[in-house]
């Protein structure tokens, strides 16, 4: 009887030596892992301290590490740049990076975490990273002067080396893009969410066909996106941006261009006749993106844009202003765009247009609107070999002028062109001539008492310095009155006479007149490179006019 209680005692004993040796283990794994991961914390901090050479302090708040599940987390992170130390380097002529960053998060998560590689062969790859509300300035310290980029993964130091993640998911982060250190931002994009699938920082993954930017899809929705143009004088900003780029797609909302200046503040600035514009769009929608292309080879090409609902309103001051300076023709414009580029095919929707300017010597300013305007753009590029004469550019559009007359136009722009050829043709619908008043009282001093066109044609061949072409323009009853300066409309009695005079010898009343064929205006205009290429048409679609009404060599005046 006396065997059981030992036998008792001697199992008690033993359980209680294994508890002690799980309750060590235990104590003794909470504390290593404890003092494991203060010492981690330490070393990454001085870890980022070290190869940025004092450049960047990293602090993390509530480190929790578990090597045994592979997962990581953090309450908080600020990773912040010190610029004094940027500066010293810089001026030291140590290689310092162009673009500094400032970033604090919230709760960061990575789950599956390999330690031991990330230890020994110093490789970071994990299933998941989940970073919640990131903010993140982007600050440009210097100008880029690269010719050439070399790929990430060619340029990766440390930890980023092989850098390997399943899943990335940012959410509700912020991102800010500034010049220096001015307290203006040029871009900002907020409240965006951000989701990465099999991201691999490597060779292999940068020459994929199936990838672009290393990772298998990225897709990012945000709101409140906006961007400073480089003079200052505008932002242009959208209610939403969405990008899918296994999907090939980019879709804006609700964009504005808004002026940060009145219009003569902003002519003062320039010291010159400025236009001055608002924009706005419903929609910016392009599909068939090839996004691998651009992480590539930095190629943009897309295969179908659309411009919804768009519409502008422009003012020019030529009365307090003077035009200064050259204005680039399309040709110019593409062909200083660095990036190469294509678009197959670009359609804008239901636009309205409506501009105005003040003349010198005028009462009050003029106006012509553009109503219905849609446009179908091809082969858009600045790539040679894919835009030639014989393959141009080319836009054709329909609109109605002043919500009344219609105007279609086919333009062919062979935009690598050296001289700027390109060719205008089109056809002007029905109309009554007066209501072009609106624009030719305050800035021709012209009043148009009746006419009515009922159909017209016309063909231009034009380059960066003349224009030549034809105008068949058919109308009866024409009458004008030509009108003196400053007075909004009235005309003085030597007016009244000339106005007479030429209704009677110089102006043609009729095309064609009685008993006779049609005539054909011709079409001749002097570039001037001061105007705008759309000034640039208007003359010639006023030189075709006033030829066809006996008034040649008006247009331009």
């Amino acid at each position: 009887m006396r065997d059981n209680p030992d036998k008792s005692s001697i199992k008690a004993r033993r359980w209680l030596k294994a508890a002690a040796w799980v309750v060590g283990v235990a104590v003794f794994l909470f504390v290593g892992l404890f003092f494991f991961t203060i010492w981690m914390q330490h070393r990454l901090e001085r870890m980022v301290a070290a190869q940025s050479k004092g450049v960047y302090r990293l602090h993390l708040h509530g480190l929790e590490t578990s090597p045994f599940l592979g997962s990581l987390s953090v309450d908080s992170l600020i990773l912040k740049p010190d610029h004094e130390r940027w500066q010293q380097l810089s001026k030291q002529g140590q290689k310092v990076p162009r673009t500094l960053l400032e970033l604090r998060t919230g709760t960061i998560n990575l789950r599956k975490l390999s330690y031991t590689r990330a230890f020994l062969k110093q490789e970071v790859r994990l299933d998941e990273l989940v970073v919640q509300q990131p903010t993140l300035l982007l600050s440009v310290m210097q100008a880029d002067t690269t010719p050439a980029h070399q790929p990430l993964h060619e340029t990766a130091e440390g930890f980023l080396q092989g850098l390997a993640i399943g899943k990335i998911n940012v959410r509700q982060a912020n991102l800010y893009y500034r010049d220096g250190t001015a307290p203006d931002t040029l871009f900002s994009l907020r409240s965006f969410q951000l989701a990465v699938d099999d991201f691999r920082l490597d060779s292999a993954s940068f020459l994929a066909k199936g990838r672009a930017y290393y990772g298998k899809k990225y897709k990012l929705a945000g709101a409140n996106a906006h961007v400073l143009f480089p003079d200052e004088f505008y932002k242009l900003s959208t209610d939403s941006i969405n990008v899918d780029t296994q999907a090939g797609e980019l879709l804006l909302q609700s964009i504005k261009i808004v002026p940060l200046a009145e219009p003569a503040a902003m002519a003062r600035a320039k010291g010159e006749a400025v236009t001055h514009q608002e924009a706005e769009a419903a929609q910016v929608w392009l599909k068939g993106i090839d996004f691998g292309e651009h992480s590539r080879h930095n190629t943009v090409r897309v295969k179908y844009a659309l411009l919804q609902s768009p519409t502008l309103t422009a003012f020019k001051d030529k009365q307090n202003f003077q035009d200064k300076g050259r204005k680039k023709l399309p040709h110019e414009l593409v062909q200083s765009i660095k990036t190469p580029f294509l678009i197959d095919s670009l359609e804008l929707k239901s636009g309205y247009i409506r501009y105005a300017e003040l003349v010198p010597e005028a009462a009050e300013r003029g106006h012509i609107t553009f109503h219905h305007l849609n446009a179908g753009f091809s082969n858009i590029s600045n790539i040679k070999g894919q835009v030639t004469r014989e393959k141009p550019t080319i836009v054709k559009a329909s609109t109605k002028v002043m919500d009344r007359a219609l105007l279609e136009v086919t333009i062919r722009l062979p935009l690598l062109d050296e001289n700027g050829f390109h060719t205008l043709e089109g056809t002007i619908g029905e109309t009554n001539l007066q209501m072009l008043n609106p624009i030719l009282m305050p800035t021709g001093f012209v009043r148009v008492e009746s006419g009515h066109v009922t159909r017209g044609k016309f063909r231009v061949e034009l380059n960066k310095a003349q224009a030549n072409g034809s105008m068949h323009l058919h109308y009866n009853n024409l009458k004008l009155d030509l009108l003196t300066k400053g007075t909004g409309g009235e005309q003085s009695f030597g007016k009244k006479v000339l106005s007479k005079v030429a209704d009677k010898v110089a102006i043609k009343d009729s095309n064609p007149s009685k008993g006779e064929k049609p005539r054909q205006g011709t079409i001749t205009v002097t570039r001037d490179p001061g105007k705008s290429v759309f000034s640039y048409w208007k003359d010639c679609l006023s030189s075709g006019f006033m030829s066809s009404m006996g008034l040649e060599g008006m247009a331009e005046q």
